[in-house]
């Protein structure tokens, strides 16, 4: 995956999140005051499917530096298993996610 932005001095955090309204999971970076959300709409769930399936590392690439997303794979992992059959993240995010991943 790649970005127009500076990836200098950031860091994995490890942990995901999901934004429901874009149908969409999204990575922290961790910066000294603030955190980076890095949002993967279902454009790259496809790449991201693939990382998945062969246990390849998924890299983000910037400007300036190339980022080891560390830990996505567990924590896609679960979040397709909590996901699926699970109305609180909105009917539109669980279908997708259930028929994409399944």
């Amino acid at each position: 995956m790649s970005c127009d932005e500076t990836l200098q001095g950031l860091k994995p955090k490890r942990h995901m999140l999901v934004d429901s309204d874009a149908c969409a999971f999204v990575y922290i970076l961790e910066a000294s005051d603030a955190f980076i959300y890095v949002v993967m709409p279902k454009a790259v769930w496809g790449a991201l499917k693939e990382a998945l399936a062969t246990n390849e590392p998924i890299f983000l690439v910037g400007r300036d530096a190339t980022l080891e997303l560390e830990g996505i794979h567990e924590e896609v992992a679960y979040l397709i298993e909590n996901i699926a059959g699970n109305a609180n993240y909105g009917e539109e995010m669980e279908q997708a996610v259930t028929a994409f991943f399944a």
